[in-house]
């Protein structure tokens, strides 16, 4: 079984360290990857892929401001990438901005601006993860699996223990 990965492209520390803390706490298992900022985001997403190294993320949490840059020119980027074209995308931004309609139309998913209250910034990734996550199961090890029910004898009504 795979489990889902998540690439949070953030120039905060902060920020993406308190998405690991929130999936640790909620037992959420998952491939968690930051990227700090444009260039490594288009390493970890595009080059990595064209040579066949990374798998496409589940999912895909965007900080709308990167230091000196845009995110919705990357978000716009991704979105004409075959392979990237319906990755779930959430602009993830800092501080409660104007750029919901913006951010929209450049192909997000979802806008959720980061809650400043930690318990609630939590709650938030969990929601996310849950509405957008989901453990991908390969064919032979659903295969596997069917097998390995098959093994278990199913129990039959005269297995019980009758009293004389």
């Amino acid at each position: 079984m795979s489990f889902p990965s998540i690439v949070m492209i953030d120039p905060s520390q902060e920020a993406a360290e308190m998405v690991r803390f929130a999936l640790w706490r909620s037992n959420l298992r998952c491939c968690f990857q930051t990227c700090p900022d444009l260039n490594s985001a288009r390493s970890c997403l595009l080059q990595r892929r064209r040579s066949g190294d990374g798998a496409v993320p589940s999912l895909i949490l965007l900080e709308s401001e990167l230091d000196g840059s845009d995110g919705l020119d990357l978000l716009r980027e991704l979105r004409s990438l075959p392979h990237l074209s319906q990755v779930p995308v959430v602009v993830f931004p800092s501080h409660e901005m104007e750029g919901e309609r913006e951010a929209l139309a450049a192909g997000a998913t979802e806008y959720l601006p980061k809650p400043v209250d930690g318990e609630m910034y939590a709650r938030s990734v969990v929601d996310l993860f849950q509405r957008w996550c989901h453990e991908e199961v390969t064919p032979q090890e659903e295969a596997l699996t069917r097998e390995a029910v098959s093994i278990v004898p199913a129990r039959r009504r005269d297995d019980a223990f009758q009293k004389n």
